[in-house]
């Protein structure tokens, strides 16, 4: 089904809610005019019970109504319509008339716009719908005067006719109004509308590729989502700029590495070089571009997980994973004769936020980066530190630390510290990870060795699952176990 336009959308709903007041508006004019011609053919009904009740008689001890009918035929024809009575005897019985005429129920107002007694109703008579008039009649019975009721009932075709006939007068001048009024509001819509136009235009005459704000004039209304609109694009450009610059460095940083493989290929068929110095090169010169490609596709699968989990569990049991890198990276550990220590909980699993991969990948990064600037026979290790519901999960190492100018560029793409170690992407997937999971990273210069030994510390701040054990508010370290000898890990 098409959707309505805001447009029809809105005449609909004032045409509509005018079309229910029409309605109400109607029903309600109709009543009143039908009950203001009842009080105006009231009148004759009175009447007629009055000339009715004026022939009642009691005479030789009885009760006699002497109406002729001549009179009721001049009635029906003053009133255009059927006109029937009864007269009730003073115990409320038959005297007179139709007796099929209901008889009155004895109930009369206190106040009466009129100086007889009577009543006004309506009732059936043969299936039929009447207005009946009651009166009461005093009749001097010879001692004292005595009530006889007097009823004269009309059909109601005249009154609903002339009631009708007002109606449809009013009727046709409303209709007409709401027509005009239709075509008012659709105009004055499409007015008010305009701005909207006027930005789908300027959106549709842009390049391709512009991701410019938007500077059509809106109206109030309009300028929240033409702001949205801008920083959406702001966002964009962001976004695609930094996709072009990170495909032109990673195409320069994969040419670079096979540029130099093939030029090395070639020293060693010509014999340039000895073949264990050749073979040597192309290992280091294939490590560094498997390294690049491996981590370059670590950043897209991090940026799919981001967009579509597609079912993979969100939470972590975080020392197991840290006991699992530990395990992994101890051949580099023992390489290098780095003492590793890992602190990390015997007693009580540690559960956080975030896919088990993305912390994975997040640990083999700082794991890896302090094993490349931790010194031959230096300390590097993993501290896990709970907080209440936070986790501090710290990788820190012997190495140089980082000035203020490295630390500016840390995480941009390829800006690696040491440019024949490291690709310069293993701290912007650590980035992207700890903003997929919602963790913090923080890199920071220790201040915890001797003498002023240089080193670093990063830090990431992941959040606990609500279910794990409540930790007091002071920040306390979990029980540790230290290794010297890194092959045992």
């Amino acid at each position: 089904m098409q959707e309505l336009s805001i447009r029809r959308r809105l005449a609909v709903l004032i045409l509509g809610a005018l079309v229910t007041f029409l309605v109400i508006d109607t029903t309600v004019i109709y009543q009143n005019t039908l009950q203001s011609i009842h009080v105006a053919y009231d009148r004759t009904l009175l009447a007629s019970a009055r000339a009715i009740g004026d022939t009642v008689k009691f005479e030789n001890n009885k009760l006699s109504a002497s109406l002729p009918y001549a009179t009721l035929e001049v009635f029906e024809a003053v009133t255009r319509g059927r006109i029937v009575y009864r007269v009730s005897d003073f115990d409320g019985g038959f005297l007179s008339g139709y007796a099929d005429l209901p008889p009155h129920n004895g109930l009369f107002p206190k106040r009466s716009p009129y100086a007889a007694l009577a009543s006004f109703y309506e009732d059936k008579f043969e299936d039929e719908p009447v207005r009946v008039a009651a009166l009461l009649q005093p009749v001097y019975d010879g001692s004292s005067y005595r009530m006889v009721t007097v009823q004269v009932a009309e059909t109601l075709e005249l009154r609903k006719g002339l009631a009708q006939q007002a109606l449809v007068s009013t009727l046709d001048r409303q209709v007409i109004f709401l027509m005009i009024l239709g075509v008012l509001i659709w105009w004055l819509i499409g007015r008010g509308l305009r701005p909207i136009s006027v930005l789908r235009r300027e959106l549709l005459q842009r390049e391709p590729d512009s991701l410019a704000p938007v500077t059509a004039p809106a109206p109030r209304e309009l300028r929240p989502i033409v702001e949205a609109l801008n920083e959406v694009m702001a966002r964009l450009k962001r976004v695609l700029d930094s996709r072009q610059r990170f495909v032109r460095d990673a195409s320069h940083q994969l040419r670079t590495p096979l540029a130099v493989l093939k030029a090395q290929v070639q020293n060693a068929q010509r014999g340039d070089m000895s073949p264990e110095v050749a073979f040597a090169e192309l290992s280091q010169s294939v490590d560094r571009a498997t390294r690049v490609a491996n981590q370059m596709l670590a950043l897209a699968k991090v940026a799919q997980l981001e967009d579509d989990p597609g079912g993979l569990p969100a939470e972590t049991e975080l020392v197991r994973v840290a006991r699992d890198i530990a395990v992994e990276v101890s051949p580099l550990l023992a390489a290098k004769s780095i003492d590793f220590a890992l602190d990390a909980p015997d007693d009580e699993p540690i559960i956080v936020d975030g896919h088990e991969w993305m912390l994975r990948e997040l640990f083999r990064n700082l794991v890896s980066n302090a094993i490349r600037h931790t010194p031959i026979g230096a300390a590097m290790g993993i501290d896990i530190v709970l907080a209440g519901r936070t986790v501090l999960m710290s990788v820190w190492d012997s190495g140089p630390g980082i000035d203020a100018e490295r630390e500016a560029k840390l995480f941009e793409p390829f800006a690696s510290g040491d440019p024949n170690a490291g690709s310069g992407l293993g701290l912007v997937i650590c980035r992207d990870i700890c903003s997929a999971v919602g963790a913090r990273l923080v890199l920071k210069n220790r201040r915890d060795v001797e003498q002023g030994a240089p080193g670093l510390r990063a830090t990431v701040e992941l959040s606990r699952k609500p279910d794990a054990t409540p930790i007091d508010d002071a920040v306390r370290p979990v029980a540790g176990i230290h290794h010297s000898d890194a092959g045992r890990v």
